[in-house]
């Protein structure tokens, strides 16, 4: 079904993704709210909009939109109501106007072709003029972006991620390379890109195709908790995904390793391919494990059975023999891992544990990765817990983040001791940030078991680590 109006008023929108409640006047006169992906689009814009009515719960009657397309005001009176939405910085309603009732029905066509008339209205000098144009024009190079890409099946919910990444001359750069959607996009299948580039007229055997392809698949293992695949098995997918030969796929990860885009690493007689910045995020991981295991045990309690038995008298809680070794590894490690299902007693595991190290006059830091996990360590255990971002004092990674090899900068944590709970959760790329913050000497202990979700990035990190510490003196219990 076809809508086509103009948004006079914003109700809700996302920052990050676009996500637009708005209220759209149409030309019938008739108030209609719609929701759906409305990147760059502000009150006053003329749209012409695709999608179908729906019902909801609360707000009743919706135009739930599938697809949008930007139109220039067909009216006077609606370019101008478009000029003094404040699109334009500094040109008000009264601004606006002025330019409307000077050139009418030229008023586009000044913008686009002759941006320096716009002097000739009261207020507006020449270099001004220019400016205003500019923007005027810089706008209208996003709108074309988005219809652009929806002609490819990529929805406007990733029309702002293109622009942000490649700016106004987007849709050149990709007539050269479609396949730079795949590094900047979330969630695209590379097959909708693949056609998109055939049909732009790319050769089947070209270099950025295979090598996206080989990208694009890594990524997917990832969505599986997989931080690499073995080469063969890589190479299989990859030549059913593009139908090319072997020694192209060969050359181009010879290629891609080369770039630093990826990582291949020989265990045994196997080799494993990585994207670069899972490489580089695991390979630390495993590293600083092992510095912070094997340094100076500086937080050890010598009279722990002692103190563990007068923490049972004071939480009046006796602990299982299990319970008791788990504690005694605690203190013997810098680095411990405490898993066990639902019932097993791990929070009176944490409760003995914090309790024990406060009594020392020990800092202990709780965390997790998400706020829901954060607030039910604090309910259990009776100690504030904060989320691992918030720990770190970092926003939220986007994708395009995590898969690039952006290094954000972490504060040392100021803790004795930092029990992380829910560990199945966090991401191979949180758990870098979150060691690289973690001073030598401090204790860290790694809670969770098989049964709980596990993160949507990659995380099985731990592999690395045993493999390290096989040839090393260093162990986790």
């Amino acid at each position: 079904m076809e809508l086509e109006g103009q948004i006079v008023e914003i109700i809700y929108k996302n920052d990050v993704n676009s996500y637009t409640i708005a209220v759209l006047d149409t030309e019938d006169k008739e108030e209609i709210t719609v929701v759906g992906y409305l990147p760059f689009i502000d009150t006053g814009d003329s749209l012409k909009l695709f999608g179908k009515y729906v019902e909801h719960p609360d707000y009743g009657t919706q135009f739930k939109i599938d697809t949008f397309e930007k139109i220039m005001p067909k009216t006077l009176g609606a370019l101008e109501k478009y000029l003094s939405g404040g699109i334009i910085k500094g040109v008000g309603p009264a601004t606006a106007k002025r330019i409307v009732d000077t050139f009418g029905e030229e008023t586009i066509s000044i913008f686009k072709y002759e941006p320096n008339k716009l002097s000739q209205v009261k207020g507006i000098s020449e270099t001004r003029a220019i400016e205003i144009a500019e923007e005027f024009n810089e706008k209208w190079e996003m709108w074309q972006i988005v219809g652009f890409l929806e002609r490819f099946g990529i929805g406007a919910s990733n029309s702002q991620k293109v622009y942000k990444k490649l700016g106004v001359n987007a849709i050149e750069e990709i007539e050269k390379n479609p396949y730079v959607l795949l590094d900047i996009t979330y969630g695209v299948d590379f097959k909708q890109i693949d056609k998109m580039a055939m049909d732009l007229g790319i050769a089947s055997d070209n270099e950025k195709r295979i090598e996206s392809a080989i990208k694009y698949s890594l990524v997917s293992a990832s969505y599986n908790g997989n931080t690499c695949v073995i080469k063969e098995n890589l190479i299989v997918f990859v030549k059913a995904l593009t139908n090319t030969e072997t020694q192209n796929i060969e050359n181009c990860i010879i290629n891609l390793k080369g770039k630093e885009e990826i990582a291949v690493e020989k265990r045994n007689e196997e080799e494993w391919v990585y994207l670069y910045p899972f490489y580089k995020a695991e390979k630390n991981i495993a590293e600083k494990l092992i510095t912070l295991n094997s340094s100076k045990n500086i937080k050890r309690i010598s009279n722990l059975k002692q103190l563990i038995k007068i923490q049972e008298k004071m939480l009046k809680k006796e602990l299982s023999d299990k319970q008791k070794e788990a504690i005694e590894q605690v203190n013997e490690n810098n680095v411990s891992v405490i898993t066990g299902g639902p019932g097993t007693g791990k929070t009176t595991i944490i409760k003995f544990i914090i309790e024990m190290y406060k009594d020392k006059k020990m800092k202990v830091v709780l965390c997790a990765p998400t706020g829901r996990a954060a607030k039910r360590m604090t309910e259990t255990t009776g100690e504030e817990a904060k989320t691992i971002h918030r720990l770190l004092e970092i926003g939220k990674i986007e994708e395009e983040g995590k898969l690039s090899n952006v290094d954000y900068d972490i504060a040392p944590i100021d803790a004795d001791v930092i029990i992380i709970d829910e560990m199945s959760m966090v991401d191979v790329f949180i758990m870098n940030y979150l060691l690289k913050g973690i001073y030598l000497g401090t204790k860290i202990i790694l809670v969770g078991d098989s049964n709980q979700l596990p993160s949507v990035g990659p995380r099985k990190y731990f592999r690395r680590y045993n493999r390290i510490r096989e040839n090393s003196n260093s162990h986790i219990k």
